[in-house]
């Protein structure tokens, strides 16, 4: 048994660009789902303004010392910032999309009941 030949017989080529634009055409959001992008590229940038305003005092040679040599950008709080934006716009993208399937079952039932 050769593994390439293998490989070779289950290797799929990544989807086209036009494919996934085709099958993204009939995808419709609503609200919730809109509202949790929108969330997470404000948060997005939000992560990297906040990295800015509050940064970090590089460490002196004094332990006591109150004055900051130099400051630098905070990556820390910019990637706290930008897991908690993500969960939560994941979370809310999810509500969304749920609220998106019982109103597709919800018209299914209306067109069988009729």
């Amino acid at each position: 048994m050769d593994f390439f030949d293998e490989i070779s017989k289950e290797k799929e080529d990544f989807p086209k660009v036009r494919a996934v634009t085709k099958q993204m055409r009939g995808y419709s959001l609503n609200f919730y789902q809109i509202f949790a992008i929108g969330f997470f590229l404000i948060c997005f940038f939000l992560g990297i303004i906040f990295g800015n305003l509050f940064a970090t005092c590089e460490t002196s040679s004094y332990f006591y010392s109150d004055v900051c040599l130099v400051s630098e950008f905070n990556f820390s709080l910019m990637i706290v910032i930008w897991v908690a934006s993500l969960l939560v716009s994941m979370a809310i993208f999810a509500v969304g999309h749920i609220i998106a399937l019982l109103t597709e079952i919800n018209k299914k039932l209306t067109k069988f009941r009729d």
